[in-house]
């Protein structure tokens, strides 16, 4: 019976250890450095070093997060840092950034690792090809059903992990930019500040209100959390490697009870998996211990406005009871229970005026009688604060009971995670009395008593009398599984000798658990060489640098707006086929057209990839990418997926999209290793770091306009304006004409759009604009500016390139005295509605 593993989070200490003596397989832990949940308190280096031995000596794995994106000024502390981790014996390291991955297969080959879910690998061409690339397993996009999953492994046979309960992101993980363009504060580089959980309006590009919030809820981009226990037999059928909980933000005791739950539930699949079922007290635990509500995600498919949790961004709890009555003067309130209620529970009455209103517990009446418990059923009155009335509804946010249930798994010196132990004492006269432990896994200790056994006088040594003195293993991570004891004659050995021996011994099978893993240190010259050899292309860098014109790019969204483009002197044009009006604007034969019109303006053709470009989604595009094909045209590769896919075709002008979040000058090479040409930068970089950069490589960089915020597999639109819900077919508002956006809570408009494959596009209010900073860019080296259109008009598109142009022109033909146009700032600004952003050029991201 295929049994997968279970990875439980820890955010600290005593997650980690809720973690492990609740059963995980693995847990993955973050370092205080490259990792995406720097707000949770992560891992100094000596408490990693101690994290691993704990885990190891429980049979337990430990995988490190190193899943931020990486500037090139950070390299050698990074590379410091996976020396620090293998020789630590980490069993893997968990990476986002393909620098990262690069220098970790380069320099350290001896290390696992694995592709984090920020690479939103989505589909099985991306699967291969950083498999190929060297890594062991990939945390799979949780945008992905059952069935995309199982022939993602199927194919490919790289180990697949699945998150399976927590925290659900709106956005595909690694193509989010909200927190970090709205507040500079990166999820990329582990600073989310969970913008999406905010309230939210659906409005039109007009900010006219199309749904009141007290209709449908205020939290248009907050998902409920996930919950996959029901379909355990499903996953271990589909031969996933690992199921992830979510959660290194959570309490331990959160932990706790969710890799309890799990750990019950696989246990009891494995023993008899045609009577799987989940009990009715584990679902309302998993309720209790935090809740947005739960949904099954997209595991099931499409799950529309059943994803989301319009109403509430935090923790619900379980339903308590209504309300009954409310005694202003003792402010008191009586409640009929649904489920128990004791003294310590923490409960929130949903108030019909003022929100909500929380209180702990600390008195319980019954008929006026003090109690520790109400049970279902019976009514109790409670002291409250604030204004409540009879009918308003009351939740259980905080269970005491179960709190010091899952407190007690992490607090207790007692182990709850034995290691199964064989035990063998052999004793005679005039020799030390000998232990011998060994694991399952072969590793052995002995030791030996100080005293020499000598002839007893009184009271020789019993089989039974070493039995009780060796098997009092209770606060060690050890079970005694079996024992065989050997006395030769009358003995005598003082028991406090034979205690000290047992003490010895399973000390020594600890080291011994824990050494196994630690692999031999790698020489730090070795590591230099293996650096040296990785970083082999600056020898030629000087040849390689020279720049001489800069040339203007535009992505638009259908044909008018290319050959709009083309027509205000746009060099390269990127125009693809997913419709952001929400239908396929594209046609195959447009290319001809597009691509003879190129080419009597002597500018290029490049036709752009979707963003999000799944398996099904492939057969969509490959007419066009035929059609390219025999027109010679670039392609603009916007996931690993889609690259892998047209390297293999075999095009040659391959342009690697900004959504491959390119940071630093290893994931450069990476790219470049893989068949691409040219490079647009993440918009997360600086001037001086793009400069750092465009020195060595073919740099893109956005100049200008609307940067989509994130990209999401929910409909916002159908959701919660065209009825679509799970099994339901949405009324396709998107199509009619009509333009949508989002309101926040500061009034900003963020514009909205749907994808011909009804994903969302969210767009940034403020448009980027550079086009003071044209000269800047060129002289550190930028190569291409890109103005980002893809929603915009073909007339808007030409206005904006002609302004781009001529300023280009400018600069080209008097580099030293040029000096950009002010009233060609002062015009791009009154044409946006929401005014303009230079966006991170010069004040980075943390």
């Amino acid at each position: 019976m295929f049994k997968p593993e279970l990875l439980a989070p820890a955010g600290s200490w005593d997650a980690l250890v809720a973690a492990v003596q609740n059963g995980a397989d693995a847990v993955y832990v973050g370092g205080r450095m490259f990792n995406a949940r720097q707000y949770a308190s992560n891992f100094d280096r000596e408490e990693l070093i101690r994290a691993v031995d704990y885990a190891h000596v429980r049979g337990v794995k430990v995988y490190v997060t190193v899943n931020t994106l990486i500037a090139d000024n950070e390299i050698s502390e990074l590379v410091a840092y996976l020396k620090f981790l293998y020789e630590t014996g980490v069993d893997a390291v968990i990476v986002q950034d393909l620098g990262v991955l690069r220098l970790a297969r380069s320099v350290f080959p001896e290390l696992n690792v694995h592709a984090s879910t920020q690479m939103t690998l989505h589909n099985t061409p991306g699967v291969e090809l950083v498999k190929a690339s060297g890594v062991k397993r990939v945390v799979l996009a949780r945008e992905m059903s059952l069935d995309e999953i199982k022939q993602a492994k199927q194919r490919t046979g790289v180990e697949v992990e699945v998150f399976v309960h927590g925290a659900l992101c709106i956005s595909y993980s690694g193509q989010c930019l909200m927190s970090s363009l709205i507040g500079g504060r990166s999820g990329n580089r582990g600073r989310c500040a969970q913008p999406c959980r905010l309230h939210y309006t659906l409005v039109d590009e007009r900010g006219k209100i199309l749904l009141e919030p007290e209709e449908v809820g205020k939290y248009l981009l907050s998902p409920r959390d996930l919950r996959l226990l029901h379909h355990i037999p499903e996953l271990a059928e589909a031969g996933i490697d690992a199921l992830k909980i979510e959660g290194r933000m959570k309490r331990p005791e959160y932990v706790a009870t969710v890799t309890r739950i799990y750990r019950q539930a696989l246990d009891r699949y494995a023993m008899a998996p045609y009577n799987f079922e989940i009990t009715p007290e584990e679902d309302r635990q998993l309720l209790q211990i935090f809740n947005r509500d739960f949904t099954t995600g997209y595991f099931m498919g499409p799950p529309g406005a059943d994803l989301m949790s319009y109403k509430r961004p935090n923790n619900r709890g379980i339903r308590l009871g209504r309300v009954v009555n409310y005694n202003r003067k003792k402010a008191t309130m009586s409640i009929q229970l649904d489920e128990r209620l004791n003294l310590g529970d923490g409960i929130e009455v949903w108030v019909s005026e003022g929100g909500r209103q929380g209180t702990v517990v600390d008195q319980i009446l019954l008929a006026g009688n003090p109690v520790e418990s109400g049970l279902p059923g019976q009514t109790v009155t409670v002291p409250v604060k604030g204004k409540v009335k009879p009918g308003d509804r009351v939740f259980k946010t905080h269970d005491a009971l179960l709190m010091r249930q899952a407190q007690q798994s992490f607090t207790s010196p007692k182990e709850l995670r034995k290691v199964n132990i064989a035990m063998k004492v052999r004793v005679k006269a005039g020799e030390p009395l000998r232990i011998i432990v060994e694991d399952t896994e072969g590793n052995k200790a002995v030791a030996r008593t100080e005293f020499i056994a000598e002839e007893a006088i009184n009271r020789p040594l019993t089989k039974e009398t070493i039995r009780r003195q060796v098997q009092r293993l209770g606060n060690t991570p050890f079970n005694l599984a079996t024992l065989e004891i050997k006395i030769d004659g009358n003995i005598m050995v003082p028991l406090s000798e034979i205690n000290e021996a047992r003490r010895k011994a399973l000390h020594l099978l600890e080291q011994q658990r824990i050494m196994l893993k630690r692999p031999v240190a790698i020489p730090e010259t070795l590591v230099a060489a293996r650096l040296e050899e990785a970083d082999s292309y600056r020898k030629d860098k000087e040849k390689r640098v020279q720049r001489k014109i800069m040339r203007l790019s535009a992505a638009v969204g259908n044909k008018k707006a290319a050959l709009a483009a083309f027509e205000a002197g746009v060099d390269v044009v990127y125009v693809g086929a997913d419709g952001l009006n929400g239908t396929p604007v594209l046609k195959v034969d447009d290319l001809q057209e597009l691509a003879a019109k190129a080419e009597s303006q002597g500018a290029q053709l490049v036709f752009a990839l979707p963003r999000i470009t799944k398996d099904k989604d492939l057969a969509v595009i490959a007419p066009f990418l035929q059609q390219a094909g025999k027109l010679n045209l670039g392609i603009l590769a916007t996931n690993l997926g889609t690259l892998k896919t047209v390297r293999d075709i075999g095009f040659s002008n391959i342009y690697a999209d900004y959504s491959l979040n390119a940071f630093n000058s290893q994931a450069l090479l990476w790219l470049q290793d893989n068949g691409v040409s040219q490079v647009t930068l993440s918009p997360e970089l600086t001037l001086e770091q793009i400069e750092r950069l465009a020195a060595e490589f073919n740099v893109e960089v956005v100049g200008h306009g609307a940067l989509p915020l994130m990209i999401s597999e929910h409909c916002v639109v159908g959701s919660v304006y065209g009825g679509f819900k799970e099994a339901q077919k949405c009324n396709q508002p998107c199509r009619g004409g009509e333009q949508f956006a989002l309101k926040d809570r500061l009034g900003m408009l963020f514009p909205l759009v749907t994808d011909c494959f009804c994903r969302s596009h969210i767009f940034n209010p403020k448009e980027l604009c550079l086009i003071e900073d044209l000269k800047p860019l060129y002289e550190a080296g930028v190569c291409t500016v890109r103005l980002e259109l893809r929603k915009d008009s073909p007339d808007y598109v030409k206005k904006v390139a002609g302004f781009y142009r001529q300023e280009i022109d400018k600069l080209m033909e008097n580099k030293n005295t040029y000096a950009p146009d002010p009233d060609a700032k002062e015009t791009l600004v009154a044409m946006t509605a929401q005014g303009v952003t230079k966006g991170h050029l010069y004040r980075g991201v943390l």
